[in-house]
């Protein structure tokens, strides 16, 4: 996925590897699908994000979070809640709340669009 988008926060056009799904603050975040949790960390553009890996070099990353209620190593089924949507980072305050959702294969970000269902 090369994308290169304009963020009215920032006033600029930047690579974006992710889509950012508009939301409200609280909503509950949901697995797409099943997997292991690698990482829970915070990010300065994308605030608390949890990672999880997807078998067969797929990777996903949710960030906009709060109430992380996952941890590392923790395996995850689909449709469990992982989260809620925080208020948005700096980064994306004219954009607004929303979870910020990355999947990459083998390193390389692709559009999860093709893969959701």
């Amino acid at each position: 996925m090369d994308q290169t988008i304009y963020f009215p926060t920032l006033d600029q056009y930047k690579y974006n590897p992710a889509i950012v799904i508009e939301a409200h603050e609280g909503d509950l975040i949901t697995a797409a699908a099943a997997g292991k949790v690698t990482g829970v960390y915070e990010d300065r553009e994308i605030g608390k994000a949890v990672t999880m890996d997807l078998g067969n070099g797929y990777e996903v990353t949710y960030g906009q979070l709060d109430n992380i209620l996952v941890s590392e190593g923790s395996y995850v089924a689909k449709g469990d809640v992982i989260a809620q949507v925080a208020s948005p980072t700096k980064y994306y305050s004219v954009e607004g709340t929303n979870v910020y959702f990355k999947l990459t294969k083998d390193g390389v970000p692709v559009n999860p669009m093709s893969k959701l269902k």
